[in-house]
C-alpha cells in the first residue's frame, strides 16, 4: 500500500503547485506528482524564461536609443549566452522558491511520471521503479505541450516553442510560423536582439482572435522594427539547404532561413493517464469537467491547460485554487467573465473583455481612444506608440472591453479588469482621480473621450460645431455639449 494523502495533484505546473499550496492552507495532507520540472511550463519554458529574455532585448533597445535620452551611443552587442543564462539563474531561482513553499507547507513533491490506477490510486514511474500513491481526491493538472506541423522536417534547427529560449546562439534570419501570442512575442525579441525576422500565418491576420485595429496597429509597429509579416498563407515545403532551410509560401514567396520556430499552438496531456479505465469523459483531448472542475468521475477533478479552456498560466493559478477548494468540500466557481489577455511583444498589447467587432455583434457601443503619444509619462519615457481603447455599451454605460498597446500593457489591463468584474461604469471609472504623470493616465482619458469630456484628445464637438458666415468656428453651447 502506498503512502496515503487527502489530496493528490498530478501535475506540478500552475495549476498544480496553486492548488497544492491552497489544499495545505486548507490543512489537507498535500502530494504533488511530477515528472519534469516544478512550475511546469510556465516557469521553465514559457512565461518567465520569456520575460526574461525580453528583458535583455528591452535593455538592448534602450542602449540603441542612449542619443534620444540624452547620452553617446555605444555599440550594443548581444551575447545570446550570457543572456539564456541569465534567463536559467531566474528561473532556477523561482523554482527554489516554490520547492521552499512546498517544505514549508509540508506539501510531498514525488517526481516521476504518474498514471491512474484504480480508485484514489497513483503509479508514478521514474528509472524503472513504481511508487504507489493513494488519495481520497486527485486533481489532474498535466498542461500541455506544443503542436507541430507535419511539413517540418525533423531538424536541430527547428524548434518547437518550449525550446527556443534555451538557443545557444542568435539565428541570422528566423523564421517564426504562428502569429498568435507567442509567435508574435518571439518574432519582437529576436528582432531587437539582432536577428532578421520573418513571421507567417496563415490567417489574415497575426493575433486573429484579438481586436482587429489593435492587432493591425501592432503588425505596422513590428513592420517599422523591420519584422516581415505574411499573413494569409501557409507553409508549402520545407527543404534542408546547407546550413539552414528553403522554405516555399504557398503564395509563390520563397524564404531562406536558418532557424524556424514552430508557434502553432498546443495539445493537451491526456494521453497514457489512464483516464478511460476510470471513466473520466475526454472531448477532442481536453477533460470535461462541471463548474466545480469535477470531472465525469466524483472524486477525480482537472484544472488547467487540460480542461482544454483558457491557455493562460492565471486562468491556470485560479482554477487549480478552486479545484482544490471544490475537492476539499468548499463551494468554488472560477469566474471567467473577465480575463486579461497578454502579448509581451515589444511594445506589449493586452486585452479583456470584447473585441469591437465582437460587441459591435451583441450591443450598441462606443468606442473611446487615447494614443500614448499625447500623455505627458509617455513623452518623458519616450514611450510614444501605442494607444488606449476602451468599447462600452451605448445605453447602460457598462464597460465591454479594454484593448492596450504600448509600454507596460500588461499591467495596465490591471486598471480595467476589476472594474468590469465589479461592474462600473465608465462615468464612475472617469470619477476616479489618478495619479499624475502615470501611463494610466491614458486609461482615464479615453474612458472621458467616451463622454467626449477626454482633456488632451480634440474634441468631438468640434466636429459638430458650425460656422458662422465668416467662416469662423462657433462651438454649441454648454448646455448643448452637456
Amino acid at each position: 500500500m502506498g503512502k496515503q494523502y487527502d489530496i493528490a495533484f498530478l501535475g506540478g505546473g500552475p495549476a498544480g503547485y496553486q492548488g497544492a499550496i491552497r489544499a495545505a492552507q486548507l490543512g489537507a495532507k498535500v502530494t504533488v506528482v511530477e515528472d519534469r520540472l516544478l512550475g511546469g511550463v510556465c516557469l521553465n519554458r514559457g512565461c518567465i524564461p520569456t520575460k526574461a529574455v525580453r528583458a535583455s532585448a528591452e535593455v538592448g533597445r534602450s542602449m540603441r536609443r542612449a542619443r534620444e535620452y540624452g547620452f553617446t551611443p555605444v555599440e550594443v552587442v548581444p551575447d545570446i549566452a550570457a543572456i539564456i543564462s541569465r534567463k536559467q539563474r531566474i528561473v532556477a531561482a523561482l523554482r527554489k522558491s516554490i520547492e521552499g513553499l512546498f517544505r514549508a507547507h509540508r506539501i510531498d513533491l514525488i517526481e516521476g511520471r504518474g498514471r491512474l490506477n484504480g480508485h484514489g490510486k497513483i503509479e508514478v514511474r521514474k528509472s524503472g521503479e513504481k511508487t504507489p500513491v493513494e488519495a481520497e481526491k486527485i486533481v489532474i493538472t498535466t498542461g500541455s505541450r506544443p503542436a507541430g506541423l507535419d511539413v517540418f522536417p525533423d531538424a536541430p534547427r527547428i524548434l518547437p516553442a518550449d525550446e527556443m529560449l534555451d538557443i545557444p546562439y542568435l539565428p541570422a534570419h528566423l523564421l517564426v510560423v504562428g502569429g498568435g501570442a507567442v509567435g508574435v512575442e518571439m518574432a519582437a525579441i529576436f528582432c531587437e536582439l539582432g536577428s532578421r525576422v520573418t513571421l507567417v500565418e496563415a490567417l489574415d491576420r497575426i493575433l486573429p482572435h484579438e481586436d482587429a485595429e489593435m492587432a493591425t496597429n501592432l503588425a505596422s509597429i513590428l513592420h517599422r522594427r523591420k519584422v516581415k509579416v505574411h499573413c494569409g498563407v501557409r507553409i508549402d515545403s520545407v527543404a534542408e539547404s546547407g546550413q539552414g532551410f528553403t522554405v516555399l509560401l504557398s503564395d509563390g514567396t520563397e524564404l531562406v532561413p536558418d532557424t524556424i520556430l514552430q508557434a502553432v499552438g498546443r495539445r493537451l496531456n491526456t494521453e497514457e493517464l489512464g483516464l478511460e479505465k476510470l471513466g473520466i469523459v475526454v472531448d477532442r483531448g481536453a477533460i470535461v469537467v462541471d463548474k466545480h472542475l469535477q470531472t465525469s468521475r466524483p472524486g477525480y477533478y482537472a484544472a488547467g491547460d487540460v480542461t482544454g479552456g483558457w491557455m493562460l498560466a492565471h486562468v491556470a493559478f485560479a482554477e487549480g485554487i478552486c479545484a482544490a477548494e471544490n475537492a476539499l468540500g468548499m463551494e468554488s466557481v472560477p469566474d471567467y467573465r473577465v480575463v486579461p489577455r497578454c502579448v509581451f511583444s515589444i511594445p506589449e498589447y493586452a486585452s479583456v473583455g470584447l473585441s469591437e467587432e465582437e460587441a459591435r455583434n451583441l450591443y450598441p457601443v462606443r468606442v473611446g481612444r487615447f494614443p500614448f503619444k499625447s500623455l505627458g509619462m509617455a513623452q518623458a519615457l519616450g514611450e510614444l506608440e501605442g494607444l488606449v481603447k476602451i468599447i462600452a455599451h451605448a445605453e447602460t454605460d457598462q464597460v465591454l472591453g479594454a484593448h492596450i498597446l504600448g509600454a507596460h500593457a500588461a499591467d495596465l489591463v490591471q486598471e480595467i479588469a476589476p472594474a468590469m468584474k465589479s461592474n462600473l461604469s465608465v462615468r464612475e471609472i472617469m470619477g476616479t482621480i489618478y495619479t499624475h504623470p502615470t501611463l494610466s493616465e491614458a486609461v482615464l482619458e479615453a474612458v472621458q473621450e467616451l463622454h467626449g469630456r477626454a482633456i488632451h484628445a480634440l474634441p468631438k464637438n468640434l466636429a459638430e460645431g458650425v460656422s458662422d458666415n465668416a467662416g469662423t468656428y462657433r462651438s454649441k453651447s454648454l448646455r448643448e455639449r452637456l
